[in-house]
């Protein structure tokens, strides 16, 4: 029996020693072999990982490419001065309490815009890193340079003055070309080389054509070590961790004008605008320097439901008179009209149901008379001249009935390459009715089945300027690496239709119609402007949920001798019988053009 004893007491030894020397083995291999691989589904080694479980962090730039006007002024992806609170260490809580520690926390909540007692408020038992909130608390509070140096400069443990990559500006504007991002899916999170901590993807706009090209190689975070009872380790300071790459995040630089596109929003709120879009473009490149949507969205604020984030540049919408340019350059191709043709307009046109603008009629007018003051009279009798095909045609010449923005196939790693892909090609003819007199009539003055977009509209005087060319409008124009070195200039080309373009004699005989329509017609009241401008105005007929409702135009370009900018104001949706606001909001963009140039 006692023999039995040992044997089982030596049996039972041997076991825990074979267990224990297991044990010792295991944790050698993981101490210097498996140390420095990767944990599955982590981006950080075994080691790494048992720091980092010690450490509290936060992300101070996702590593998302930025976006740039023109000028090189940020429009997604600012660097800001904020900032950030970290648990403290034991010792300092103690010394904060004195005299000059009590004088350093009510110099540091003056600078962040609050009293003492709401700092200590938030910092008392913080556990983890904060970003000092601005006012409306959807982005971090900006701290000037000044005052980044002073709370670097008061030294209170645990507060910072740090960079921070802030993506949006926080507001309401008319930048829908721009986009926004969402939340990625577990399958595009998992393909990110940002990995799990920024799972955000473009979702609309810019952001999401441009996805390939912003996505980053990783983040950059600063981080603290804190013990168990989660206040900082003695010594341990506040460290930032980057990717260290010099060629990522791309820059990519837009056509954009910031401030002009700023100048525009704040003037179209100011007209009391609700609906619509305003285009400008230079008119030699084409380039898109201004688009303007409303109503305003946020990107950080985004309601699937309100629509606000949808571009109305980019929509097609009922053009009204503004189509007579392609009625008017279509019976010129066609050789069935001239500028001085005779007509006589009683008001009434005895068919179809359609009438003058001005009910008592023009009487005897020229045809160019008749473009200046949009009457119908004369454009239904040309588009009785005229076949569907041919109406088609020209608008198909002039950029109309199909998308028109820049794009390229096989470059930067990208099949095609399309910053405007949401761009709605438009329509003339839902089907082609060549025979349908009734069809063609509405159809000339820019009503049934005609939709335009504010962005074509603009464009198109920009094809009359260039002599019947149609040159693609681009928003995207060149990419850079982190370092300033340019990755791919992306320049301008010309977006011809198949069915071919009209012809130079033809936009030369219509400019003097649209420089016509200020002096002469619908546009008159904007003689004496700075800048002398050249246009067409529009009124369009529409329905909104079986509700009478007008779409409001002007399309023109400007200065008449020497022309820089074609702009297009389209208002939508307004009373019938409303004022003219495209009219009016177009002379004041002009006037703040010209003063913008220094003119």
């Amino acid at each position: 029996m006692h023999k039995l004893n040992h044997r089982r007491i030596f049996r039972g030894s041997l076991i825990l020693c074979v267990l224990v020397a297991l044990l010792v083995v295991r944790l050698a291999w993981v101490q210097l072999v498996l140390k420095d691989r990767k944990v599955p589904g982590a981006e950080y080694s075994m080691a790494q990982m048992a720091a980092v479980q010690s450490e509290r962090e936060m992300v101070l730039d996702s590593g998302r490419g930025r976006l740039y006007d023109r000028s090189g002024r940020p429009l997604a992806g600012e660097t800001v001065w904020t900032a950030a609170l970290f648990p403290q260490e034991e010792a300092a809580e103690a010394e904060e309490g004195s005299a000059a520690g009590k004088a350093q926390l009510q110099r540091l909540a003056t600078v962040l815009g609050v009293t003492y007692e709401q700092l200590q408020a938030r910092r008392s038992g913080l556990k983890e890193p904060l970003l000092w909130p601005s006012g409306s608390g959807r982005n971090p509070l900006e701290l000037t340079p000044g005052q980044a140096e002073e709370v670097e400069a008061l030294a209170i443990d645990g507060v910072r003055a740090l960079p921070f990559a802030r993506r949006y500006e926080g507001e309401a504007t008319g930048r829908q070309w721009l986009g926004y991002l969402s939340e990625a899916s577990a399958a595009e999170t998992k393909k990110s080389p940002t990995g799990l901590r920024i799972p955000l993807t473009g979702t609309d706009g810019l952001e999401k054509t441009l996805e390939p090209l912003l996505q980053g190689v990783g983040h950059t975070e600063v981080f603290a070590q804190v013990d168990a009872r989660g206040k900082r380790l003695p010594d341990s300071g506040i460290q930032v961790r980057a990717p260290r790459n010099p060629y990522y995040p791309l820059s990519l630089y837009t056509t954009i004008d910031k401030e002009l596109q700023e100048g525009i929003e704040k003037l179209a709120v100011k007209a009391g605008v609700k609906e619509g879009a305003v285009v400008v473009l230079d008119t030699q490149s084409g380039d898109i320097e201004a688009m303007v949507s409303l109503p305003f969205y946020n990107p950080g604020q985004i309601s699937p439901e309100g629509g606000e984030w949808n571009n109305r540049a980019l929509q097609a919408a009922v053009p009204g008179s503004i189509f007579k340019l392609v009625t008017a350059a279509a019976a010129l191709e066609a050789g069935v009209t001239s500028p001085e043709e005779k007509f006589h307009c009683s008001g009434h046109y005895g068919k179809y149901g359609l009438s003058c603008l001005k009910g008592a009629g023009h009487g005897s007018l020229t045809m160019a008379q008749g473009f200046a003051v949009s009457c119908n009279t004369v454009f239904a009798t040309l588009a009785e001249r005229l076949s569907g095909a041919q109406l088609q045609s020209a608008a198909l010449a002039l950029g109309l009935g199909r998308g028109i923005s820049w794009q390229a196939e096989n470059t930067l790693g990208l099949p095609l390459l399309r910053p405007l892909s949401g761009e709605q090609p438009g329509t003339i003819f839902s089907t082609l009715l060549p025979d349908d007199g009734g069809a063609r009539v509405q159809t000339a003055i820019g009503q049934r089945d005609v939709r335009v977009t504010p962005l074509q509209a603009a464009n198109l005087l920009v094809t009359l300027l260039h002599g019947g060319e149609v040159r693609a409008p681009r928003i995207l124009q060149r990419v850079a690496f982190a370092n300033g070195q340019t990755l791919k200039e992306l320049p301008g080309h010309l977006a011809p239709a198949p069915q071919g373009r009209i012809s130079p004699a033809t936009a030369r005989v219509l400019l003097p119609l649209l420089r016509k329509v200020v002096t002469e017609g619908t546009g008159k009241s904007l003689l004496g402007a700075k800048w002398p401008v050249a246009g067409k105005s529009g009124t369009a007929q529409t329905l909104v949920k079986g509700v009478p409702r007008n779409n409001q135009w002007f399309i023109g370009y400007g200065p008449v001798d020497h022309p820089r900018y074609a702009v297009s104001v389209a208002v939508e949706n307004v009373a019938p019988g409303s004022k003219h606001t495209a009219t009016r909001l177009f002379g004041q963009i002009f006037e703040l053009l010209s003063e913008s140039s220094g003119a």
